[in-house]
């Protein structure tokens, strides 16, 4: 009986506990089961770094959000390792994950800060256009677009024959509204290799995060005149704009 009471007082504080994490990592959801969500503020309470393959599976299922405030603690541990990793063994390819990792904490200074480097003293030119394709999304991400153009052609310089700077300069084409060129764009980074799924998922997320309405109807029936079928998920832009007026 002693033991039964001092169980429900132990999974009572617990409890307790979960309750008061959940509020402080925005987890709203009542019926989120406690495990392994508990488990997982715990760690991050003691900035312990979590399982990156549970993280992802837990995004994957959207269990986790992966811009909400467990993820965006996952990332900014995990860019803080590779910080940690890179300070001690010098190896330069840990910069564009660790780039990669800030700029998913929603902190793309701190991204531009870690390839802020003279480039010159690299020899590797596919780790120089790597870093470049980085700082260039970062600079994206605060929309300094001439800079991030200038780190896509200089990527492209680099190594030309990789999808991954012309991808970059297809997205920067659409945040500016040049529809015709970023297309143009992203068909050379397909034809480099580039999955045409991923594209289009660029492509859906910038005319998503675009605030313009009418910039954002254009980019819509632009696409749609393109390829109907493959952009049919625009003609939502375009009732939204309907059902506004």
């Amino acid at each position: 009986m002693q033991n039964n009471k001092r169980e429900d007082i132990i999974n009572f504080a617990k409890q307790k506990h979960f309750s008061a994490l959940k509020r402080k990592y925005s987890l709203i959801e009542p019926t989120l089961p406690i495990e392994p969500f508990y488990t997982i503020m715990l760690k991050l309470e003691k900035k312990e770094r979590l399982d990156p393959i549970l993280v992802v599976q837990l995004i994957e299922e959207r269990m986790l959000s992966s811009d909400g405030k467990i993820a965006t603690a996952y990332y900014r541990l995990e860019a803080e390792f590779y910080e940690q990793e890179y300070n001690r063994t010098g190896n330069k390819w840990d910069i564009p994950r660790i780039s990669k990792f800030w700029r998913k904490a929603n902190e793309p200074e701190q991204a531009l800060k870690i390839t802020n480097l003279d480039l010159a003293k690299i020899q590797d030119n596919k780790l120089k256009s790597t870093i470049l394709v980085t700082r260039g999304a970062a600079f994206r991400d605060i929309y300094k677009l001439d800079d991030a153009e200038n780190c896509a052609i200089q990527a492209i310089d680099y190594q030309p024959n990789t999808h991954q700077p012309y991808t970059l300069m297809g997205a920067i084409c659409y945040d500016k509204g040049s529809w015709e060129d970023g297309y143009q764009w992203f068909e050379i980074a397909i034809q480099l290799g580039a999955d045409t799924e991923d594209i289009d998922a660029e492509i859906k997320q910038v005319i998503r995060n675009e605030k313009n309405d009418d910039k954002r109807r254009e980019a819509a029936e632009y696409l749609l005149k393109k390829d109907s079928h493959r952009y049919a998920w625009a003609k939502d832009y375009l009732k939204k704009q309907k059902d506004k007026k």
